[in-house]
């Protein structure tokens, strides 16, 4: 499958002029974030692996309760997860990871020849090279020029994605949306983009759809 990833260039740099972001402010949290995605990534992947064996997982089911005074954490309910949970969570961390590393090595873009991914190329071809994924990210945070680790980090997540059945460029696109939807403000005293977090505003939030990143339902269409 090839990947074109010239939109996703656009619509993550659209997004961080917006806000004003720049390579050397995302390098600063860059391993923090990816050791997060790494966190949810592998959650997801226990999951997917035992819900593939037969076994039932329910989760609690956290989010914010809102009211006029405040805001606090609360547990809504119990929810089972299915595969199909378990896989667009997999998505979402791969996502996640490719959106830091290319936000971080926006000075290095465009180092696949004409912005194409062939995964048929890719070695990356099933869960077990996750230490791969985490040996180029680690290398990337050290070396943030490096074209070749941020390569790398993109064909993974790419290969991955089809590896479970997604077209990476389409789940990108569903990442992209997400992100722009979440409104805010350039702060100048901090210089830094300000998330509204309203209630308000949370209800405006778009909630990824991967499942039109199916590569089923793209046949189909």
């Amino acid at each position: 499958m090839k990947i074109d990833l010239t939109k996703i260039y656009a619509g993550l740099k659209e997004w961080r002029d917006e806000r004003k972001l720049t390579a050397e402010s995302q390098k600063d949290g860059y391993i923090i974030n990816i050791m997060e995605e790494f966190g949810e990534l592998s959650s997801a992947l226990r999951d997917y692996e035992k819900i593939k064996n037969g076994e039932q997982i329910i989760k609690k089911h956290i989010a914010k309760e809102w009211n006029e005074n405040n805001t606090k954490w609360a547990v809504l309910g119990y929810k089972k997860v299915t595969l199909a949970d378990a896989e667009y969570q997999i998505i979402d961390a791969l996502c996640d990871i490719a959106v830091f590393t290319i936000n971080t090595g926006v000075n290095i873009h465009h180092t696949h020849k004409n912005n194409i991914i062939d995964t048929s190329k890719v070695g990356f071809d099933n869960t077990n090279d996750l230490f791969a994924l985490l040996k180029a990210c680690g290398e990337f945070a050290c070396y943030p020029n490096g074209w070749v680790t941020f390569n790398d980090i993109l064909d993974f997540c790419a290969s991955s994605c089809e590896y479970f059945g997604f077209n990476f460029e389409l789940a990108m696109s569903e990442t992209v949306k997400e992100l722009n939807s979440r409104t805010g403000a350039y702060d100048e005293a901090s210089k830094k983009w300000i998330e509204d977090l309203s209630h308000e505003a949370r209800g405006k939030w778009y909630k990824p759809n991967y499942e039109k990143a199916r590569i089923s339902n793209e046949k189909s269409r």
